[in-house]
């Protein structure tokens, strides 16, 4: 069984003064790994793994977490991008899992129809961001931290727009000889993803994926769709131009070619 210390220390102080206290045994990591409690109804496949509940979330998370799963599906269209899917780690335990709000596999080949997804048959998962909540947080900075460093994401990346459990609302940090260490911004406050070649910040109290590259941010669903609307409404215009032109020109001939 593996293990893992944890947050263990055996010094304190008493009326200013250090004392040295009998530090904690290294325990077995198996007692602090996430087990997801479903919200009922609770649907499961023939073997008995959780494929969906009814896992509700507010407008603003879901309006974030369907714009990444958008956003990063088009900048990676050979990998597997989920959101909300039913990641589980264990096969004797159908109730080891892991629901992120978002988690992105590189060496995954993109398949439709997917209803779980079990580690024991698919590529680990390189990154993974949870959306911090009023209900959520405290897993979200304890047990499926410490599972997703467990198992070994690559990074693992926080959001908490509203503060509920961080001091900033993005952190992100990157597994280092097992442990997961902060990945710190930059002089505008981005931090960079490896894992995606990409920079993450915080834009208009939503997290923006940005082009290092271009300078430029990845397109939400909303903007593709303004531009994909703009490059129709010029299209359009276009087209009108010429074909008054070409009837312009028609009356010009039939001027020219007289009675």
């Amino acid at each position: 069984m593996k293990t893992h210390a944890i947050s263990q220390t055996n010094r304190s102080e008493v009326n200013g003064a250090a004392v040295r206290r009998p530090q904690r045994p290294t325990v077995s990591i198996d007692k602090y790994l996430y087990r997801y409690v479903p919200v009922p109804p609770v649907y499961r496949d023939e073997d008995g793994f959780l494929v969906e509940d009814s896992m509700s979330q507010i407008d603003d998370h879901l309006k974030q977490t369907a714009s990444w799963y958008f956003t990063l599906g088009r900048f990676l269209p050979n990998a597997t991008v989920c959101s909300d899917l039913a990641l589980h780690y264990d096969p004797n335990d159908t109730d080891k899992t892991l629901v992120p709000d978002l988690f992105v596999a590189l060496q995954a080949p993109k398949r439709s129809g997917r209803r779980r997804y079990d580690l024991w048959k698919e590529p680990l998962p390189d990154l993974v961001v949870e959306m911090l909540s009023k209900t959520t947080h405290r897993k979200d900075t304890g047990t499926k931290r410490i599972t997703y460093e467990y198992l070994g994401i690559r990074e693992y990346w926080l959001f908490d727009p509203e503060g509920f459990g961080l001091s900033v609302p993005l952190v992100g940090e990157r597994l280092l000889d097992g442990c997961y260490q902060p990945i710190e911004a930059d002089a505008a406050g981005r931090r960079r993803s490896e894992v995606l070649g990409l920079d993450l910040h915080v834009r208009d109290g939503e997290l923006r994926f940005r082009d290092p590259a271009t300078g430029e941010d990845l397109m939400t669903y909303d903007e593709a769709q303004d531009e994909r609307a703009a490059e129709k409404s010029r299209a359009d215009a276009a087209e009108n131009r010429a074909d008054a032109a070409e009837r312009e020109l028609a009356r010009l001939r039939l001027r020219l070619e007289g009675p």
